[in-house]
């Protein structure tokens, strides 16, 4: 089995699920994994992405695998990926191309006509994954992939061996952001929010944000907007820090505009943190409003200050939204995942 994408120690979604693949899917299949991605400066991730697929294009001509599983963004990945699967069914190997993209579809769409007939040409899979049952027809609509090799799967979580033991009543809120600091995953609206609650709200609320990207230009909106007593902004978290905060927190916050179906919401809902977010990619197959966390619309910093307030201000039902979170998110746990995958990898 050739994989290709980003390694598994990568920033961000596709890191992830690339950890949880190698992890969990290696006693399914013997794996040979060409890292075509790294995190860094310009000439860092150029390096990568050449060397990678030079690499993979030679794996696949000197000595073809069994299948070859290939992690996909939008942009250059799609051309990337999309030459090396023409390559591997040169070779008789079959493609599985695993679509991530939560700015996919809008870039597609975006494109002149021909230049969209050319991504047609190039993304001819055997299996194409996407990660919920609401982004099947879409991707078979516009990719003209036939929609019975269209399957969703959506990202695994790590499992944490036990739900904490309980948040303490009446004390101090802690909510998390998660991710890439800038517009797309709603920090700033995440900002203008805490800057619109009561005193009340502002007493017991402490939200921690950690991410790259514009991490100084959210620092500096944070001061604005005269909230440093509610919010602090950090730098990227290892896996063991991210851990340990969601152990300790009541509330993760993401009301982005764009998302595929976010690992961070997965691993809050786990931990048994209730989520806080916007009705986009597959979010909504996984969050239900009022059940097991809560939907605010995109763009709308008012609503999102009265969700949080209401959230601070009810104990009960912030820690009922949490335990059903954890029971709910329970099939998406990596082992089961892995499974799902390996079942993919035999039908195509």
């Amino acid at each position: 089995m050739l994989v290709v994408g980003p390694p598994a120690d990568a920033r961000g979604g596709i890191g992830s699920v690339e950890r949880a693949l190698e992890e969990h899917a290696e006693a399914l299949a013997d794996l040979d994994v060409v890292t075509t991605h790294r995190d860094g400066p310009a000439v860092t991730r150029l390096r990568a992405m050449a060397l990678g697929t030079l690499a993979a294009a030679g794996h696949l001509l000197v000595r073809p695998p069994d299948l070859v599983h290939m992690h996909v963004s939008q942009r250059t990945s799609v051309l990337r990926k999309g030459l090396l699967g023409r390559l591997a069914r040169a070779r008789g190997v079959p493609v599985v191309l695993h679509m991530h993209g939560s700015e996919f579809l809008d870039w597609y769409d975006g494109l002149p006509t021909p230049v969209r007939a050319a991504v047609r040409a190039l993304v001819v899979p055997h299996r194409l994954v996407v990660l919920s049952e609401s982004l099947r027809g879409r991707y078979a609509t516009r990719l003209g992939v036939p929609e019975e090799r269209v399957v969703a799967l959506p990202n695994p979580v790590e499992w944490p061996a036990a739900a904490p033991a309980g948040r303490v009543p009446g004390g101090e809120v802690l909510a998390l952001f998660l991710g890439r600091f800038g517009a797309r995953k709603g920090i700033y609206d995440l900002v203008d929010a805490c800057a619109l609650l009561s005193p009340a709200a502002r007493h017991r609320l402490r939200v921690l944000a950690a991410g790259d990207g514009e991490v100084d230009g959210v620092r500096r909106a944070v001061a604005a907007a005269g909230i440093g007593d509610v919010v602090t902004v950090s730098g990227w978290l290892a896996p063991a820090e991210r851990d340990d905060l969601l152990r300790r927190a009541d509330l993760l916050v993401l009301p982005s505009s764009h998302e595929g179906l976010p690992m961070a919401v997965l691993e809050a809902m786990a931990f048994g943190v209730a989520p806080v977010v916007t009705p986009v990619g597959a979010l909504p197959e996984v969050v239900r409003d009022g059940e097991n966390g809560v939907l605010v619309p995109v763009g709308d910093a008012a609503a999102l200050a009265r969700a949080l307030e209401a959230l601070v201000a009810d104990d009960d039902r912030r820690r009922a939204l949490g335990a059903r979170a954890r029971t709910d998110v329970e099939p998406y746990a990596a082992p089961r995942w892995a499974g799902r995958l390996a079942d993919i990898w035999a039908a195509a």
